[in-house]
């Protein structure tokens, strides 16, 4: 069994990287470490970008097979042709996912210096606020970094920092844009800033490569800096300095406090309740059982894949399924009576799905203010889940009817509940399985099969002509497969 999960878990990491590799070079076969002259132009991803390497195939007739130069970040990965003349693209190329391929590698170039130079800025800015640091002493301003967006946005200064970045944003839109058209000979992420930057071509590559790298430092940087800072509720650099303070289950800065005070109450139980805990659904075995459900009709079955219970009234969910199971009761017989009965007054309609085309305005009218009265007087004027159960009222339980459970035993009343929410669950089925089939067959309900249908006027032949469903030859005995992989006469 081991040896089949740890197989499974190689072959999944195998195949991601065998599709990968197909799409990035676009040669389907294996290995993949050598690639046909005309097969650049084929299926990858690669079809559209200029070779790495020019006139390689024609030098000999030995190099048929022309090999791709190979990422220095990625070495078992092809460089992206892409980043030919991108500073730092050939020397390192890392882009394992292939974005290069699909994506203008300037608009990415240029995206990933903007996310880095603010990740430089704000991580000097949340150092230097964890140090003491405040641009003014206005107690807007004394607060800790996790808390300063949220300060910032009460004290009024986001929306003046939002228009001033807006407009530095429309400007470098309008710089990409002339760029994108050979207007300007602008590279991506230069805004003509030129202070202590070097004269010399060479110096000038170094200075780019080195503003690369820092913002992708900085970028991770940033990110393992707010996770620090969230996760111990501490100031930079986040490792105890002198006297801590106890953490609190209301302290904002520490967003995991509620969690840890859960997870050591939970380490203290006993064995028992963590079994308890595990206890599996009997509708759904891979799921745990439902805690919402407990006290309620039918909790045995622990049929909550969604955990409606844990987010709503579980009260409230279970009048809901009953009044619908009720209504849906009542409209599969009426569905299936339509066919045969009429009330006076009303025109003949076989096709239930018909009938409210075919319904009198007065006959609904009478329907619509009848569900409203009975919805508007059931619960006193009590109509959300707020207080709709207050006086410790049952869910589904009206007063209807219940004279028949007089002189029944606890378990026999239970019982009783429980058809009447199953045969509810199944009314909901069959009501939508029968408008359902009265939509497939144009007709009526009965005959289920209609004499000489064949397929639903949709699946049709070019030709015009109708296929055969599968169902109808199986009845008529004729049910095969034809050429056309449709079904049709054997």
């Amino acid at each position: 069994k081991l040896k089949e999960l740890n197989n499974g878990r190689l072959a999944m990491m195998a195949f991601a990287g065998i599709s990968l590799q197909s799409a990035v070079t676009g040669n389907m076969s294996f290995p993949w470490t050598a690639h046909k002259q005309d097969l650049h132009r084929g299926p990858g991803l690669a079809s559209g970008v200029a070779p790495a390497t020019k006139g390689l195939a024609s030098r000999s007739s030995a190099t048929q097979l022309r090999a791709y130069k190979m990422s220095k970040a990625v070495p078992f990965l092809p460089l992206s042709p892409a980043f030919e003349g991108v500073v730092g693209g050939e020397d390192e190329g890392f882009d394992p996912m292939g974005f290069s391929y699909a994506f203008d590698i300037r608009w990415l170039r240029e995206a990933e210096l903007k996310h880095g130079r603010i990740c430089m800025l704000a991580t000097v800015g949340w150092i230097a606020t964890d140090l003491g640091m405040r641009v003014s002493d206005n107690a807007a301003f004394q607060v800790s970094s996790i808390d300063a967006h949220l300060s910032m946005v009460k004290f009024g200064s986001m929306s003046q920092m939002l228009v001033w970045l807006g407009f530095a944003e429309l400007f470098g839109f309008m710089a990409m844009i002339r760029m994108y058209q050979g207007k300007t000979d602008r590279a991506a992420g230069d805004f003509g800033l030129r202070a202590l930057y070097p004269k010399d071509e060479a110096g000038q590559v170094q200075m780019q490569l080195k503003e690369l790298r820092n913002g992708r430092l900085a970028m991770v940087a940033y990110g393992g800096i707010v996770t620090a800072a969230v996760l111990t509720g501490k100031p930079w650099p986040f490792f105890a300095v002198g006297e801590s303070r106890p953490k609190t289950a209301g302290d904002r800065s520490t967003f995991c406090s509620g969690l840890q005070k859960a997870q050591a109450r939970s380490s203290t139980a006993p064995r028992h309740a963590e079994k308890a805990e595990m206890e599996r659904s009997q509708s759904l075995p891979f799921l745990p059982k439902p805690a919402g459900l407990k006290g309620l009709v039918g909790e045995e079955q622990g049929f909550d894949p969604l955990a409606f219970a844990e987010t709503f009234d579980a009260r409230w969910l279970r009048e809901a399924e009953l009044k619908h199971g009720r209504v849906c009761m009542v409209a599969a017989v009426g569905f299936a009576a339509q066919q045969f009965v009429t009330f006076p007054g009303f025109t003949p309609t076989p096709n239930a799905n018909e009938a409210i085309y075919s319904a009198e305005p007065a006959g609904w009218a009478a329907l619509l203010f009848l569900a409203g009265f009975i919805e508007s007087t059931s619960y006193g004027g009590k109509l959300t889940m707020l207080d709709m159960f207050e006086g410790k009222r049952d869910p589904g339980n009206f007063e209807f009817g219940s004279g028949f459970l007089k002189g029944k035993s606890d378990k026999e009343v239970y019982d009783m509940k429980l058809k009447e929410l199953n045969n509810g669950r199944l009314a909901m089925m069959a009501i939508g399985g029968m408008i359902h089939h009265n939509f497939v067959v144009q007709g009526p309900l009965f005959p289920l099969i209609p004499e000489g249908w064949t397929a639903p006027a949709a699946w049709v032949t070019p030709d015009g002509e109708p296929i055969q469903s599968f169902m109808s030859g199986f009845v008529n005995g004729t049910s095969g497969l034809i050429s056309n992989n449709t079904f049709g006469t054997a």
